[in-house]
């Protein structure tokens, strides 16, 4: 559909319009440059050699999260501006709180834990990994202390922490936990003997794996208790790739405090994809996982849900949208493979709309044009062909009008803007016009083609009080 300016409905529109943008267009294109030349930085500081210019990398984070802010709200009023940056605010608060308290991502980036973990400073190389940050105890942020003591650490747990050495390069470090609180830990002839038993390999290490006992390593090494046993609330960290990993036989033993979590999965690489606590085996991974994929499937393919204008009071209703109401559509596109029928006068749809900023709008909406009418309004009445028509709901008064100069489409004479062209429909919010806002529905978006509309509006399932079909 070709867009078309808007006629001059007033001689204020124009600054009218002026007043409600605050973000200019051409952020739009600012924003796409500040972008990648952000991830051009990122990339650039992830292969120096770390320590040595961490300042890249953060300046090219900055620059992306910025030039991507400026990118999506190109074009938006002072209205949607505020609903944009709130939603935001509110799912990057949840974001931190998660990462900080529940778990969170981690690059490996040295081989100090070969062949378990595979690392690689390289961009887009290593394995990356979900540490569970929960399970030992929350951390007060930013300080090696915590709020309280979870399940207490076992040997062999493939653990991520904050090293005790001050000048270390790589400061959060992974390895695995071999000496427990309270044992005595000696390296000989390369295995670990814990209180002069030697220590058996868990499943999923290599046999062969063997333990050395480096001059420049004490700790574990010598037998003099200050290099030997461990003191309570603390444990001795070694590499799986013992010959080439710098662990606890050097910066000694390591306080519950520093742990940050445990390393629970491999999510990446795909073909890496490795549990290390079993947890995938159990009924309750399963029946989740069964639960997220069929979640899934219906948002994909049956249908979504949606918020309901402020209807005969529903204000904060909330329904269920139908994709499969007039055929059925590639998921996440506007492509029908199969059609098996047609909106009609006085459906309520959710439709999707391209903006004059270039961004996509949603809204729901009755249907009140068909294709080839002539649509215009008259003392808060829809007329369709110079004839009323009755919309369900109530659909009449200030939501069938609207002196707002934006909302120019059936109030011009021109056949542009009042004749609804084919495989396009006329789309009315049931929600009254204040004046203030300029209305979200067919009278600012225009004409909404026939692969805009997504599906049917049947069921309201919120508040509770009202559930039904709508």
């Amino acid at each position: 559909m070709k867009k078309q300016s808007p006629p001059k409905t007033g001689g204020n529109a124009p600054e009218d319009r002026k007043q409600r943008v605050v973000i200019p267009q051409w952020m739009t294109y600012a924003g796409l440059a500040a972008v990648a030349g952000g991830l051009y930085l990122m990339q650039k500081g992830s292969l120096l050699t770390p320590g040595t210019a961490d300042w890249i990398w953060y300046l090219g984070a900055v620059l992306t999260v910025t030039g991507a802010v400026c990118w999506l709200t190109a074009g938006m009023n002072r209205a949607q501006l505020f609903e944009w940056t709130r939603g935001g605010l509110i799912a990057l608060t949840l974001a931190l709180a998660f990462r900080w308290a529940v778990a969170e991502p981690y690059r490996i980036p040295s081989g100090s834990m070969e062949t378990t973990l595979h690392g690689d400073p390289g961009f887009g190389k290593g394995d990356r990994v979900w540490v569970n940050k929960w399970i030992y105890g929350i951390r007060v942020p930013f300080m090696n202390k915590r709020l309280y003591y979870g399940k207490a650490p076992e040997r062999w747990d493939i653990v991520v922490f904050k090293t005790v050495e001050e000048d270390a390069v790589h400061k959060t470090l992974v390895k695995r936990i071999v000496g427990m609180p309270g044992e005595r830990i000696q390296i000989r002839g390369g295995r670990v003997y814990a209180n002069g038993e030697p220590l058996e390999l868990p499943p999923g290490m290599p046999p062969d794996t063997f333990y050395t006992t480096p001059f420049e390593g004490a700790y574990g090494v010598k037998p003099a208790d200050e290099y030997s046993l461990v003191p309570e609330g603390h444990y001795l960290l070694l590499g799986d790739n013992s010959a080439h990993s710098r662990d606890g036989r050097w910066f000694g033993w390591m306080p519950n405090e520093h742990l940050v979590g445990r390393v629970a999965c491999i999510w990446w690489p795909p073909p890496r994809w490795r549990d290390f606590t079993g947890f995938s085996q159990t009924l309750w991974w399963r029946c989740s996982a069964g639960l997220i994929v069929l979640l899934l499937g219906l948002r994909l393919f049956i249908g979504r849900t949606c918020p309901l204008p402020a209807e005969k009071g529903a204000r904060g209703a909330s329904a269920l949208v139908a994709f499969l109401s007039y055929g059925f559509r590639l998921p996440l596109t506007r492509f029908w493979l199969a059609r098996w029928g047609r909106p009609v006068r006085g459906d309520l749809v959710l439709a999707l709309v391209h903006t004059e900023s270039g961004h996509e709008a949603a809204f729901v909406g009755r249907i009140a044009g068909m294709p080839g009418e002539k649509v215009s309004f008259q003392e808060g009445r829809l007329l369709v062909n110079g004839q009323p028509a009755a919309l369900p709901d109530g659909v009449t008064g200030t939501a069938c009008t609207s002196s707002h100069p934006e909302a120019v489409y059936g109030r011009s004479r021109g056949a542009e803007y009042s004749q609804v062209p084919d495989g396009h429909y006329f789309i009315l919010s049931p929600e009254p016009d204040t004046g203030d806002e300029a209305p979200a529905d067919s009278r600012v978006f225009g004409w909404v083609p026939e692969n805009g509309v997504l599906g049917r509006v049947l069921w309201r399932w919120w508040p509770l009080g009202r559930l039904g079909r709508i």
